[in-house]
């Protein structure tokens, strides 16, 4: 499955564009295998519980459906789930990152099996390590596994040890990497797919490597991992400003990051020639 992570829409004035939030879903939605609200391109840590609360209600994804949290506690993580059950979604969960050093082991065991343990969404962990700059370590990963509600692992870290580790360990989890440069790696590692932000704006060749890797034409996949690799690369140097920027070009809904965050990248130059190579290709959404 490719998956994108869905920007959240604000106007020029910072304030949540719910309709554009819908309109951008359901324009990409047909391209894509599900979505995922509220991840790291989503900007969810920027939203008030009310905005989240209001994004959610006008959604009416028909494909699998996800929702992150980024919580610091488990009090906060209980409203935060509460808030994904009206879409009957998965939620991906990142580490609390503020305390880290006071959580240890044992403090992460807590968080994420406490909020397995709320049995009101099946929890997959979310690594992501250059937004957070938290870890999810490989021993608190294979314990997490065996709890009966997590079901999942999303690894944005490109680090393909990490993959070689869950492949290893046989977890009882279903992969998916974030990282689009080390994509087909992942999938030679285990990975069922990817949770992408390339997949917002050109889905089509990320979903052609995976059906290329299932159906064992590994050499036409490693020639179109290695076309594809520098806009994968690019486009995570711009992060979300350049997400929204490039869906801006193409004409979809994708607002404006929330102020102080700029409307323009500085990687837009570089980044532009490649998107429309995509374009003219057929590959792009818009």
């Amino acid at each position: 499955m490719i998956i994108p992570p869905l920007p959240t829409p604000f106007d020029q004035n910072g304030n949540l564009d719910a309709e554009a939030f819908r309109d951008l879903a359901q324009a990409i939605e047909p391209h894509v295998d599900g979505l995922l609200f509220y991840g790291s391109n989503g900007e969810g840590v920027h939203l008030t519980r009310e905005e989240r609360a209001a994004g959610l209600a006008i959604q009416t994804p028909r494909k699998p459906a996800m929702v992150g949290l980024m919580e610091e506690t488990l009090a906060q993580a209980a409203i935060a789930l509460s808030e994904s059950e009206s879409l009957g979604a998965r939620v991906l969960v990142t580490p609390p990152r503020y305390y880290e050093a006071n959580l240890g082991h044992d403090g992460l065991l807590r968080y994420f099996g406490g909020i397995a343990d709320m049995g009101k969404a099946e929890v997959w962990l979310y690594h992501v390590p250059a937004n957070t700059k938290a870890q999810l370590p490989l021993p608190v990963v294979a314990e997490l596994a065996k709890h009966p509600n997590i079901g999942g692992l999303k690894d944005s870290s490109g680090e393909l040890a990490r993959m070689a580790f869950y492949a290893s360990q046989k977890l009882a989890l279903e992969l998916y990497t974030g990282h689009a440069p080390t994509f087909l790696g992942a999938l030679g590692l285990g990975a069922k797919g990817g949770i992408l932000a390339v997949s917002n704006l050109a889905p089509k060749p990320y979903k052609q490597m995976l059906a290329l890797w299932q159906a064992g034409k590994v050499a036409e996949a490693q020639a179109l991992q290695a076309e594809v690799e520098p806009f994968g690369r690019v486009l995570a140097q711009g992060g979300f400003v350049l997400l929204k920027q490039a869906l801006r070009h193409l004409g979809l809904p994708g607002g404006y990051p929330r102020p102080p965050y700029p409307n323009e990248s500085p990687v837009w130059p570089t980044f532009k020639p490649l998107l429309e190579e995509f374009r003219a290709r057929g590959w792009t959404v818009g």
